[in-house]
């Protein structure tokens, strides 16, 4: 779950702007945990580390997620968006 949740975390600091929330829950059904990370909406500009590497050296965040969540989406909404996963517990 750790690394499901920095690889959503490090993806909002580099890619969106701020603010950001961190949301976690157990789900009631099944032992699943969602985990949300709301920004304010796409950055203008790429985040520092993401500016300042090569490009075999990032770009693998979203298919680790896949990997490891049994489900992962996003949601916008009208300040930004939530990109979640859902985590077996």
């Amino acid at each position: 779950m750790l690394l499901v949740v920095s690889e959503l975390v490090t993806n909002a600091v580099e890619h969106a702007e701020p603010p950001f929330a961190l949301h976690l829950h157990r789900e009631r059904a099944g032992s699943r945990v969602w985990v949300g990370v709301t920004d304010g909406g796409p950055a203008e500009a790429e985040g520092a580390w993401t500016a300042s590497c090569t490009d075999d050296e990032h770009g693998r965040g979203i298919a680790i997620v896949d990997i490891l969540a049994d489900a992962h989406g996003i949601r916008t909404h009208a300040g930004g968006s939530t990109h979640w996963a859902r985590i077996p517990a």
